[in-house]
């Protein structure tokens, strides 16, 4: 057994010593609400065209959604094969291997944000045609989405910069960082619609903006840590063993939460069929439905981070107990968190929306989905311990298995023969539960191999 900690600063966690509760919902809970931020980005957009421009306006950002959250997942994903493969040099004690890691997930990060804008700027408008977007929408959902490729690069680089801090358990500046650019992001966003009258470009313009503040103000952060994650900008590397290791792990876990996006694209297809007022209700929807979503990813990335530093120190015991606890409080904060918004939905759907005909249709995906999602904590936290323990795949199969072939096969079988909104939505806890069963069994079976 190993116990060294090499990352001596003011803003990094010992995670290898000492008791664990208090420090895991001390790393959870700013991802959490820095999670809330970034999603306050999309919902400020929501917000100030459902009430300031229209329900087309607030149709044609939410047609968005999932396109959006298809690249964000890929994003943390990828990241999150720079945090694992960094947490677990820590708890070895490999300085030099940190570095290399560090510099080659930032220059990976650079160069995948600028080809994603070259691709979306060309691709954008048959992306929306390709799922079926309503004629009345297309132009300015294709503007929006246009807008939002052109600050890819920054969403990156932010993305990247927060696992390689997370990795020392600094979850405090980037919710810091994020509270300062959501309250610019909110001020750009009534600046550009409401005094000067534009409409969807306003919100993209003022999102992209915010998401450059966190870029280059994370960058700063790493350049200025004082800790084995420091960043010597300028320093453009990629190290082929430190890429493929990172790749290893983050093109799996890449591609569970684009999985999950890719099967929402299709569902947001079925959805678009329906008609503006249901494409609204269920975007407005989606923003409270994402709040718990964050608290369980939160205790994931609690997991991913705790049992990967422990995992490098050779502390087996001590990763079984780290995914425990986090199973129990991912389940009980995002229970209470949803409770509070099933009580409160007609009231925090308002925010969204005057329209009564659209809050009615969405109080239908609160209480089919919001309400349940609390299941989500079983795969999610599950399969940060899978990554840790190396098999990254496994989650990511049968997620795929869960999501894209089961949604891909109730959209295309039974949505045609009821063709309503609720025919839809039960498809999401339906899937959950296919996951699950697996997934339960697979981590039962390596964790008995791998930590033993």
């Amino acid at each position: 057994m190993r116990s060294v900690v090499i990352h001596k600063s003011n803003n990094s966690m010992d995670m290898l010593n000492g008791p664990l509760m208090g420090k895991l919902i001390a790393f959870a809970m700013p991802i959490a609400i820095t999670s809330v931020l970034q999603q306050l980005f999309n919902s400020a957009d929501i917000v100030v065209c459902g009430r300031f421009v229209g329900n087309v306006a607030l149709a044609a950002v939410g047609a968005n959604f999932q396109i959006i959250n298809l690249f964000i997942n890929a994003f943390l994903g990828l990241s999150v094969g720079a945090n694992v493969m960094i947490a677990n040099y820590i708890g070895a004690g490999k300085i030099q291997k940190i570095y290399n890691v560090v510099h080659t997930a930032m220059t990976f990060a650079m160069l995948f944000g600028v080809i994603l804008t070259i691709l979306g700027l060309f691709f954008s408008r048959n992306i929306l045609i390709f799922l079926g977007t309503p004629e009345d929408i297309l132009a300015p959902a294709t503007l929006y989405l246009r807008i939002i490729f052109i600050g890819m690069p920054f969403m990156v680089v932010y993305n990247f910069g927060a696992a390689i801090l997370r990795s020392i358990g600094d979850t405090k500046r980037p919710l810091i960082l994020l509270t300062i650019t959501g309250i610019i992001n909110v001020i750009l966003n009534i600046f550009f619609v409401v005094v000067f009258g534009m409409g969807v470009e306003g919100v993209a313009i003022a999102t992209v903006t915010a998401n450059a503040i966190s870029s280059i103000t994370i960058v700063i952060f790493l350049v200025k840590e004082k800790s084995v994650v420091k960043y010597d900008f300028g320093k453009f590397m990629i190290a082929k063993d430190s890429l493929l290791k990172i790749m290893k792990i983050g093109i799996p876990s890449a591609i569970q939460g684009m999985v999950f996006s890719i099967s929402n694209l299709c569902v947001q297809s079925a959805i678009n069929s329906l008609g503006t007022s249901v494409i609204a209700a269920s975007t407005a929807a989606f923003n409270l439905e994402c709040f718990p979503y964050f608290m369980i990813s939160a205790f994931s990335s609690a997991c991913l981070t705790f049992m990967s530093q422990n995992y490098g120190a050779l502390q087996y015991d001590r990763c079984k107990v780290v995914l425990k606890d986090c199973m129990i409080l991912s389940l009980i904060f995002s229970g209470a968190l949803i409770v509070v918004i099933v009580i409160f939905a007609r009231e925090l759907l308002g925010l969204f929306t005057y329209d009564k005909e659209v809050i009615e249709i969405a109080m239908r995906r609160i209480y089919i989905v919001c309400a349940l999602n609390w299941i989500s904590s079983f795969y999610e936290v599950l399969s940060a311990g899978l990554r840790v323990l190396r098999h990254p795949m496994i989650p990511a199969v049968l997620i795929m298995i869960g999501t894209v072939f089961f949604r891909f096969a109730w959209i295309f079988t039974v949505f045609p023969i009821y063709k309503t909104f609720d025919s839809i939505l039960v498809v999401y806890p339906l899937s959950w539960v296919i996951i699950i069963i697996p997934m339960v069994i697979a981590y039962i079976k390596v964790s008995k191999v791998m930590l033993n």
